[in-house]
């Protein structure tokens, strides 16, 4: 199969990141694949390191208009089978100037769907909207979407995140992945220390995002466990960190519709503790695979962290099961077969058989 993936991000967020990886399993499977993106921009130079090979085109917003041209170009030169959109700039363009091509859109937005008679027209000439968690469907981000829908998904790299060496001591370390936003809820962690021994440190990975690390650090110190909270910014490769061990921790109080930093960390083994939120309720198997606190609950969060570090042959098991979930689940082999199901059943016409959960 030709396919057709158009990712109009600024930056390589969860739907970028999503859209990248459908065009790398794609073509990990032997399919001719062709990412559209920014000119340039962080999802072109990210693709192109993937081996994806790159159309450099100007689609977000208002450039949609100007686009449209050099977007049948693409098209007729590529002649895809399918093509598949991560956001609405690429669904509009590719609904107005490739018609008569099967048209999938991955909805990873935790916004409303838009509304109205013009997006009726586009969502009517939408083949297939997928979404990566079933939260969104049963809390209507269907909207007034009549069409088939989906739920697959985003994978984990299970090759690139893979099990931390054996540990002899269960390392104290909680940590967390994620920008420096309050949506983030990295408070919430930071009061959690307070009810934890001495020995019990954090580490909170991200760039600043309407907090600095500096904020957070003063909170830290108001509380009086500034000395065992790093905070050391972005980091590009978080395997150093992850392969320390310990336990994963995401305190978001929203969003999350994809997580990526608690499916890499569940990858590489370690148990998560995450906020019963949105997708992460999809995720992490309570009990199974990490264990659920109500979000901003920081006396939950505490005492579940204190549990796991006085059961430390239980923290590990349900690493390993986090482990194997995420392969038998969330691998790219696995997550690759099922998108490739859905192309070849839309490229032939085949009638889909709506909502899979896989």
């Amino acid at each position: 199969m030709r396919v057709l993936v158009t990712v109009n991000c600024h930056g390589v967020d969860a739907s970028a990141a999503g859209g990248i990886a459908l065009a790398r399993m794609m073509n990990e499977l032997g399919h001719t694949v062709l990412l559209q993106a920014e000119p340039a921009g962080p999802v072109s130079i990210e693709a192109a390191r993937q081996g994806i090979e790159v159309a450099g085109l100007r689609l977000r917003k208002s450039a949609i208009a100007t686009g449209l041209i050099p977007m049948k170009k693409l098209v007729k030169g590529f002649d895809p089978d399918v093509i598949c959109t991560t956001r609405a700039d690429g669904q509009t363009a590719c609904a107005l100037a490739a018609s008569d091509i099967p048209l999938v859109r991955i909805r990873c937005d935790i916004r409303k769907p838009r509304t109205g008679r013009l997006w009726r027209i586009i969502d009517s000439r939408t083949d297939l909207v997928v979404f990566p968690s079933g939260f969104m469907v049963e809390r209507g981000y269907s909207g007034e979407r009549g069409g088939p829908i989906e739920v697959i998904p985003h994978p984990v790299d299970t090759e690139l995140f893979t099990p931390v060496k054996h540990i002899e001591t269960f390392p104290r370390l909680l940590i967390s992945i994620g920008r420096l936003s309050p949506m983030k809820g990295h408070r919430t962690l930071i009061r959690s220390l307070t009810l934890l021994p001495e020995d019990v440190c954090a580490i909170i990975i991200g760039s600043p995002s309407q907090q600095s690390q500096e904020e957070l650090l003063a909170f830290a110190g108001d509380l009086g466990v500034e000395n065992r909270l790093s905070l050391p910014g972005r980091i590009d490769d978080i395997r150093e960190i992850l392969s320390k061990g310990g336990i994963g921790v995401v305190t978001s109080l929203g969003s999350e519709v994809v997580s990526r930093a608690g499916m890499e960390m569940m990858s590489t083994g370690l148990p998560v503790l995450a906020a019963a939120t949105n997708g992460l309720l999809d995720l992490v198997n309570d009990g199974d695979t990490g264990l659920l606190h109500s979000p901003g609950n920081y006396r939950q969060l505490a005492a579940q962290a204190g549990f796991l570090f006085d059961n430390p042959a239980m923290a590990l098991r349900m690493g390993r099961r986090a482990r194997n979930t995420c392969v038998s689940g969330f691998s790219y082999p696995v997550i690759g077969k099922v998108w490739e199901e859905v192309f070849q059943t839309l490229s032939g016409k085949e009638h889909l058989s709506g909502l899979r959960v896989p």
